[in-house]
């Protein structure tokens, strides 16, 4: 690569190359799912490297910018990989390549000044037997409209929680929640079921759901593992349960509800 400043786009683009050169496909009964992954694939680890030349872009590149597209890539690329892997356990393998990609952007960026937002916030959690809620496209765009400048994890749409599971964490961009806030969340949370009143969080937590396709009963799911955002659960991998609806004050992606996630009978939550 030449030492020259390059822009943001061309780092895109020789990592892309470079990904597609080192990767290969399986050759299984899987090989139809494995080729709708590629993309994905492909684009996380273009994603991952480009990040670590940050330091290397063109003075007149917003460095900003470059950090926002490579978090939306990041979301974008991952949500595909949980949705063909949505009914059974997703591959170790893909699992380390959203956690290096994750690993790489929080690396890049800068530290939050004084002042400003942290990692603390508040969580809610199941307090009835289960929770379902509908897509938060409207909850979302009222927060924003109220000011919320931060981040805020929500159930995945349809997706039935089962007591004491985190359901929700939000942490401000600066400041603190007004009571506005959090009430329009908690509200939107007890639509779809009972959750306790806030409690401060030192950081989001994930809820992973885990499968055994050697039992019949139940599509599989035997445990929902709770762990620190961004980690791994030592009991292996899993399916995240709670997704991004707002981050630093914008509303993300957030996928509609797969049919059939809504009829689980309840299973152990694990804290580890």
């Amino acid at each position: 690569m030449s030492e020259h400043p390059v822009t943001w786009p061309a780092l895109l683009v020789h990592w892309t190359a470079f990904a597609q050169s080192s990767l290969a496909l399986p050759r299984t009964a899987e090989g139809d799912r494995w080729r709708r992954a590629v993309p994905a694939i492909i684009g996380l680890q273009a994603i991952a490297h480009a990040l670590g030349d940050l330091d290397r872009l063109a003075p007149s590149e917003d460095r900003a910018l470059a950090l926002d597209l490579a978090a939306v890539g990041i979301r974008s690329h991952a949500q595909t990989l949980e949705h063909l892997w949505s009914n059974e356990p997703m591959h170790d393998d893909l699992n380390a390549l959203i956690g290096d990609a994750r690993a790489a952007l929080a690396a890049a960026k800068p530290a939050r000044p004084a002042g400003a937002g942290t990692e603390t916030g508040v969580e809610w959690c199941v307090s009835g037997d289960w929770l379902i809620v509908d897509h938060p496209g409207e909850l979302c765009e009222t927060l924003v409209e109220a000011g919320f400048d931060g981040d805020l994890y929500l159930p995945v749409p349809g997706a039935r929680l089962f007591k004491h599971a985190p359901a929700a964490f939000a942490r401000p961009g600066s400041g603190e929640l007004p009571p506005e806030i959090t009430g329009a969340i908690r509200g939107y949370l007890n639509s779809g079921g009972g959750v306790g009143k806030h409690q401060p969080a030192a950081r989001a937590r994930q809820v992973f759901r885990q499968f055994d396709f050697a039992q019949k009963r139940n599509g599989g799911v035997v445990r929902d593992v709770v762990v620190v955002m961004d980690s791994t659960p030592r009991s292996g991998g899993g399916q995240p349960q709670l997704i991004a609806a707002v981050l630093e004050g914008r509303p993300q992606q957030v996928p509609l509800p797969i049919p059939g996630m809504s009829d689980l009978e309840p299973v152990p939550v694990v804290f580890e």
